[in-house]
């Protein structure tokens, strides 16, 4: 993967910064490993004990996000002195996405004990590495072979180069699912792998600083579909924290210079699919025979596996002619077949590894410190990849994405504050 990174000839001043970007990625790729291992040594909030029955483990239905991620705690009312008594609870709810992402989960403790202030510094670092890398090689290559489809089930299918060493030397432990959970995973897999050909999608049709824009909208999707599944009303001020998110992304589309419908189409699609499925999976995955060994990163492991599997038949029937006019545009451009093998591959493990570095974030620091590091980690993405790919913004557009992005931490704050009331008091209304 290093060979990815060096320099060549002749490159321009921003191609250098590029190069070093990249080299940062895949340094930070190299380290996840370890640092995979050294978190899963110890006890965190993605293993929650098995001994209780699933109602007291957690505070609210088990949802599985797209890699949104926010939380709302039951015992932060409680002076502190009286929190530090309580055992961490794992609690689950539908929230704000990464976008590509994700799964996002949350605890109910304000901060897990003994966490290595060095350590989360390596993994918010990691995160945002890692998920700038993706944006930028996904659109590089994008650019050249214009085969969305067939690269979504290449990223989805490329965590089995992560999983696999990891699984079979014992570092992660092998997953097994209960028969019930199969079936269960099977259906958000489903929902998974259409959020992925529809982000994909839209990244091949508008600049990446856009579509990270749009896809602000997420939370406001997975809300709304909340209300029409549940038919529980939000409160008001949750409802009244979305308008700054909706203006913003209104505003930012008006004045963006590459708009096309496309674009914008496959973003909000992908917004529908992945809110659907964050809201289906709390009722999908509602069961108390889990499996053994199916924590967080291994239950996103199984589901985006199986995605895979349920993409591939999609991609071959929509892109199957045209594989060959895509390999003649990478010859075309100049690209080395090694070179094409490798920003392929880059995407797929870089893919992987952003939303697993997101498990680890949310796993170390409270919800409100991951929601403020998430509102800064797509400010990074937006601007790397204006710089990177050179793309024009008016100060209308700026205005309209800084209120979006913004718009966002003050939902997912008001969304911690007014949380979705637990199961049992929704029966009972």
């Amino acid at each position: 993967l290093t060979g990815l990174c060096s320099r060549r000839r002749g490159l321009s001043s921003l191609r250098t910064v590029d190069s070093g970007i990249m080299r940062l990625a895949l340094a930070a790729l190299s380290l996840t490993l370890p640092a995979c291992a050294a978190f899963t040594a110890t006890p965190s909030a993605f293993a929650p004990s098995r001994t209780l029955p699933l109602a007291s483990r957690h505070a609210a239905p088990l949802p599985l996000s797209t890699l949104s991620l926010s939380a709302s705690s039951s015992t932060s009312k409680l002076p502190h002195h009286k929190q530090a008594l309580l055992p961490p609870a794992t609690s689950f709810t539908p929230a704000p996405k990464d976008g590509d992402i994700a799964l996002k989960m949350s605890s109910d403790a304000a901060k897990p004990a003994g966490v290595n202030k060095l350590l989360v510094g390596f993994y918010f670092l990691a995160w945002y590495v890692l998920n700038v890398g993706y944006n930028i090689y996904v659109k590089k290559t994008l650019n050249v072979c214009p085969l969305p489809f067939t690269f979504a089930v290449i990223q989805l299918g490329a965590g089995l180069i992560w999983l696999l060493p990891q699984w079979l030397s014992g570092i992660r432990k092998v997953p097994k699912p209960s028969e019930s959970d199969w079936a269960a995973l099977k259906k958000v897999a489903l929902f998974h792998g259409a959020g992925q050909l529809a982000t994909v999608m839209s990244m091949s049709l508008g600049s990446v600083s856009f579509v990270n824009v749009v896809k602000a909208l997420e939370p406001i999707f997975t809300a709304f579909i909340g209300v029409m599944v549940t038919g529980v009303a939000l409160p008001w001020q949750v409802a009244a924290s979305m308008v700054p998110v909706c203006a913003g992304v209104g505003l930012a589309s008006v004045s963006e210079l590459s708009f096309t419908w496309g674009c914008f189409g496959a973003a909000m699609l992908s917004n529908l699919v992945y809110g659907t499925r964050a809201v289906l999976s709390k009722v999908a995955m509602d069961g108390s025979d889990k499996g053994e060994n199916m924590d967080s990163a291994n239950t996103f492991a199984i589901v985006t596996l199986i995605a895979c599997v349920y993409t591939i038949p999609i991609a071959l029937v929509l892109e199957g002619s045209k594989i060959g006019a895509g390999l003649q545009a990478v010859k075309a451009a100049g690209w080395t077949w090694t070179k094409f093998v490798q920003m392929v591959t880059a995407t797929g493990l870089l893919y992987y590894t952003y939303n697993e570095m997101a498990f680890l974030v949310l796993g170390s620091v409270a919800p409100i410190t991951q929601s403020v590091g998430n509102t800064i980690k797509r400010v990074v993405v937006i601007v790397a990849a204006s710089l990177v790919f050179r793309t024009p913004m008016t100060p209308m557009g700026i205005a309209g994405s800084s209120i979006a992005i913004l718009g966002v931490l003050v939902y997912s704050v008001v969304k911690g504050m007014y949380p979705d009331p637990p199961k049992k008091k929704l029966a009972e209304e």
